[in-house]
C-alpha cells in the first residue's frame, strides 16, 4: 500500500505545477498590458520633457507678450493634442498586431477592457481581482478536499479489504494447523499400531518355524517297538476261533 502522506505531496506538487502554469499565463498577458503603458508613459513624459525644453529654449531669446503667450499656448496645445494622437495610433497598431498574432490562451479568466487610451484586464481592478482570487482559492480548497476525501476513502477501502484478506489467511492457516496435529497424532497411532503388529509377526514366523522343524524331526526317525511286545504276542487256541466264528443265519416264516 502506498503511503498516503506520499499521495499527498504528489497532488500539492501537481496542484502547485498548474498554479504556476495558470500565473505565468496571466503574467504574459499582465506583461503585454503593463508594457503598453509603459510605451504610453514614456511618450507622454517624452513629449512633456519636449514642450518644457521648446518653452526654456523660447523664453530667453524672445520677449514676453501677451499676444504671443496666447500664441505659445494654442501651439503647446496643439502639440500635445498630435502627441496625445499619436500615442493612440501606436497603441491602437500595436492592438491589431496583438489581435492579429495567434497565441496559445489557456485561462478563460481574462477579460479585456478596450479603450482609446488604454487596454487594462477586469484583473486589474482591486475588487474584482479579490473576488476572483477569493473564488479561486475557495474552489482550489473544495478541490483538494474533495481529492483528500476521496483518497481516504479509497484508502480506507482498501485497508478494510486487507484486512479481510488477512483474517482469512489467519483462519486458514489456524485450520491448517489443527489438521497438520490431527494428522500427525493419526500417524504416531499408525506407526505404533505397525510395531505391535511386526512384534507378533516375528513372534508367529518363530513360533511356526520352530513347530515346523519339531514335526520335521518327528516324522523322519519313526520310534521301533518295544521287544517284550512279539514275544508276548502268542496265536489264540483253535477252540476260541471256533467259538469266535459267527452262526449262519436261520430262514424265519414271514
Amino acid at each position: 500500500m502506498s503511503d498516503p502522506p506520499h499521495n499527498l505531496s504528489e497532488l500539492d506538487s501537481q496542484i502547485q505545477e498548474k498554479a504556476m502554469k495558470v500565473d505565468m499565463d496571466i503574467c504574459r498577458r499582465i506583461d503585454i498590458t503593463a508594457r503598453l503603458c509603459d510605451v504610453a508613459q514614456q511618450r507622454n513624459c517624452e513629449d512633456t520633457t519636449h514642450m518644457f525644453q521648446v518653452r526654456t529654449s523660447h523664453a530667453p531669446n524672445t520677449p514676453t507678450s501677451l499676444s504671443e503667450s496666447e500664441g505659445g499656448g494654442a501651439k503647446d496645445e496643439e502639440a500635445g493634442s498630435t502627441a496625445a494622437n499619436q500615442i493612440n495610433e501606436q497603441m491602437q497598431r500595436m492592438l491589431n498586431q496583438l489581435r492579429e498574432s495567434e497565441f496559445e490562451d489557456d485561462c478563460d479568466s481574462l477579460a479585456w477592457e478596450e479603450t482609446e487610451e488604454t487596454l487594462l484586464l477586469w484583473e486589474d481592478f482591486p475588487g474584482c481581482t479579490l473576488a476572483m482570487e477569493t473564488q479561486g482559492e475557495l474552489q482550489q480548497d473544495e478541490s483538494i478536499e474533495k481529492v483528500i476525501n476521496d483518497t481516504e476513502s479509497l484508502f480506507k477501502s482498501r485497508e478494510k479489504e486487507y484486512q479481510d484478506t488477512i483474517d482469512q489467511i489467519e483462519l486458514e492457516l489456524a485450520n491448517a494447523k489443527s489438521d497438520m496435529n490431527r494428522h500427525l497424532h493419526e500417524y504416531m497411532e499408525m506407526c505404533s499400531m505397525k510395531r505391535g503388529l511386526d512384534v507378533q509377526m516375528e513372534t508367529c514366523r518363530r513360533l511356526i518355524t520352530q513347530t515346523g522343524d519339531r514335526y520335521g524331526n518327528e516324522t523322519m526317525t519313526p520310534p521301533p517297538a518295544p521287544p517284550d511286545l512279539e514275544e508276548t504276542m502268542t496265536p489264540a487256541p483253535p477252540d476260541l476261533e471256533e467259538t469266535m466264528t459267527p452262526a449262519p443265519p436261520t430262514w424265519r416264516k414271514p
